[in-house]
Parts: structure tokens; C-alpha cells; sequence
């Protein structure tokens, strides 16, 4: 025959094993799952007297005032347990706490070795700043050169009002041939006004007008750099539109952007009346209005033309010679080579072959 198993229950307070003979008797008791003992139940109960054996049966169920104290006792249970719950929460952050308490200093060590460190570089670096006693030095040096550059300073201003003293000898002695050059140029004047007086006598005889030819040039070698080829003074004959004797004033100005004006003017008209006033700015002082007039001379295809330009080939400015060169070959229609920018053997060689193409051809250019 096998025995019957025996279970065994356990006090919710002390632990004490319960026999189940107790909580059949009520020694013990179970409410909602939690067993008490006789060993805690008596004094929960205030030490009331245990009940008869005998009369054990009778009693099924506990009174109305032992419940209250078990569930009293249940409540206390709980308290305790939560209690237990908190203490074991708070005593886990205290543990995290501290584990980053100590975190914290071990980085606080770390950021005050690194600090340690830059100290330490810091130190370094101003051991090697220069004391005052080097900075005294350098300023010792700037002074000294401070004081060369002055001296350089007051040898450079010598040399500048040497080279003024140099430059006034040189305008002083440009001043000289200017006028010399400007009484030459008088002459020169003269004789074109004594031959255009000429002209207008012989054309009034054989009933012509002046205007309506060209006159002859009677300059035929262009002149050095400082003379000035001007028109005679009596420009404005009678048959001269009032617009172009405006514009031939302008070429006896002695200011050269005023001829060049007067030049630009008169070629943008493209009169041929404009044409014999304008055949000896090719000669003028100023390269600019020589250059524009031999540029402007190409729009005339005549003999008197061809003539002027070749004297600009021998011009003193070399774009001067550059443009009397195409504005020939655009006027004859011929590519003879001249080098503008040549020696003067190349140029003159040059100058000769148009010269004597121009003495086959001159008879019978235009016709």
C-alpha cells in the first residue's frame, strides 16, 4: 500500500513549515493564496486560547473578527514587500550613481592631465618669446636702417632734381628749334601764299576757277619732326561752302587736335574742293595728323594724290609710312613691297621701285 503524499505549506511571515493537518483544523489559515502559520497566526489573534481539538471539526471557518486581522496582516505583507521593492530600486540607482560618479572623475583626470600638458607647452612656447632685451635690438636695427633709408631717400632727390635740371636744358633748348623751325615754316608760308596768288591770277585770266582743280604741292619732301605744313591763311575763296572754309580754319590752329578735327572733318566729306587743303596736312608736325590724312587721301584716286603719299614713305613716324604704303596701293591698284618698319637702305629701296613705277605710269594714271 502506498502512502499518500503529505503537502506542506509554509508561513508568509517567518517561513515556518505549515502541516496541512493545521489549516485542516484551523491552527493555520489560507487567505487569497497566502498561508500563516500557527506560529504567527496566534499573534495576529492576540494570544487567544487555541481551539479544542474535539470542537476542531465545528470550526469550518475562521470568525469575522480573525479575517479582518488577516487581511490586515496581508496588507502589512505588501507593504513590506513593496517596501523591500523600493529599497532594493533605490539602492540599484545608487549603484548607477556611483558607477558614473566615477566615470565622471576618471575623466575629469584624464581632461586634467591633457590640461597638464598644454600647460606644460604653454611654458614651452613662452620660454622661447623674445625677451625685452631682443625686442630692444630689433628696434635698435629698424632705427639704423631707418636712418640708411633716409640717406638713400635724400641721394634719390638729388638725383630727381638733376634729372629736372636736365629735362629744363633739353625744353629750353626744344624751345630754340621750335622757333627756328616756326621761321622757317614762315617762309615757307609765304612762298605758298606768293604761288597760290599765282595761281588764282592765271586762272582768272584764262576764265577758270580756283577751287575746281587741286594746286600744286610746294613741299615735295616731307618735313622733319617739329615743322608744321599749314595752308595759306587766304583758305576761304569765294566759291568754298561756308561748312568746309569752317573746317579749313581749323587747319591753321597751332593746337593739333584742333587740326586733327579739322582733317577728320574735311575727309568725311569727301569733296573734292577739301582736297588741296588737305594734301599738305600729309606733312604736318603732328604724326597723328599726318597719318590720318594719308589714311583719309585713299578715297581720291589722282595724280596729286599718288604724289603726297609717296612723299609719306619717307615720313619720320613709321605707322605714318605704314599707311601711306596701303592707302597707295589701294589708290593704284599695285603691291609693291615696302618695308615701313625696314632700315633706312630697305626703305629707301623701296621708296625708289614705286618711284619708278610711278614715272611709267604717272602720264596715263586716271585716264
Amino acid at each position: 500500500m502506498q502512502d499518500d503524499a503529505v503537502e506542506v505549506a509554509f508561513c508568509e511571515l517567518c517561513g515556518t513549515s505549515v502541516p496541512v493537518t493545521d489549516l485542516a483544523v484551523g491552527t493555520a489559515v489560507r487567505h487569497q493564496g497566502k498561508v500563516v502559520g500557527a506560529c504567527c497566526l496566534t499573534t495576529l489573534r492576540g494570544a487567544s486560547p487555541a481551539p479544542d481539538p474535539i470542537a476542531a471539526p465545528a470550526m469550518v471557518r475562521p470568525a469575522s473578527g480573525e479575517g479582518r486581522s488577516l487581511a490586515t496582516a496581508v496588507v502589512l505583507l505588501a507593504a513590506i514587500a513593496a517596501a523591500t521593492l523600493f529599497v532594493d530600486f533605490r539602492l540599484a540607482s545608487i549603484a548607477t550613481e556611483s558607477t558614473n560618479l566615477r566615470n565622471a572623475v576618471g575623466l575629469g583626470r584624464e581632461q586634467a592631465a591633457a590640461d597638464s600638458q598644454v600647460l606644460a607647452s604653454l611654458a614651452a612656447t613662452m620660454d622661447a618669446v623674445p625677451r625685452r632685451k631682443d625686442l630692444d635690438d630689433v628696434v635698435a636695427r629698424i632705427d639704423a636702417l631707418s636712418g640708411a633709408g633716409t640717406a638713400a631717400t635724400v641721394d634719390v632727390q638729388k638725383q630727381v632734381d638733376q634729372l629736372k635740371a636736365d629735362l629744363l636744358a633739353l625744353a629750353t633748348a626744344h624751345r630754340v628749334d621750335a622757333e627756328a623751325s616756326r621761321l622757317l615754316l614762315e617762309d615757307v608760308r609765304q612762298r605758298q601764299v606768293r604761288v597760290l596768288e599765282a595761281i588764282h591770277a592765271r586762272a582768272a585770266v584764262v576764265g577758270e576757277s580756283p577751287t575746281t582743280r587741286p594746286g600744286p604741292d610746294p613741299m615735295p619732301n616731307p618735313p622733319s619732326t617739329g615743322e608744321t605744313a599749314k595752308p595759306p591763311e587766304d583758305v576761304a575763296p569765294p566759291a568754298l561752302p561756308p561748312a568746309l572754309a569752317e573746317q579749313v580754319k581749323k587747319l591753321q590752329s597751332a593746337d593739333p587736335a584742333t587740326r586733327f578735327e579739322g582733317v577728320d572733318e574735311l575727309l568725311k566729306t569727301k569733296d573734292l574742293l577739301a582736297l588741296p587743303f588737305l594734301l599738305p596736312m600729309a606733312r604736318d608736325a603732328d604724326a597723328f595728323v599726318r597719318r590720318l590724312t594719308v589714311e583719309g587721301l585713299a578715297a581720291w584716286k589722282r595724280a596729286d594724290v599718288v604724289d603726297s603719299l609717296l612723299g609719306a614713305l619717307a615720313d619720320g613716324d613709321e605707322y605714318v609710312r605704314e599707311t601711306a604704303w596701303r592707302s597707295l596701293k589701294e589708290v593704284t591698284g599695285q603691291k609693291i613691297a615696302f618695308e615701313a618698319a625696314g632700315s633706312k637702305d630697305a626703305r629707301a629701296r623701296g621708296v625708289q621701285r614705286w618711284q619708278d613705277w610711278w614715272e611709267k605710269n604717272k602720264a596715263t594714271f586716271g585716264s
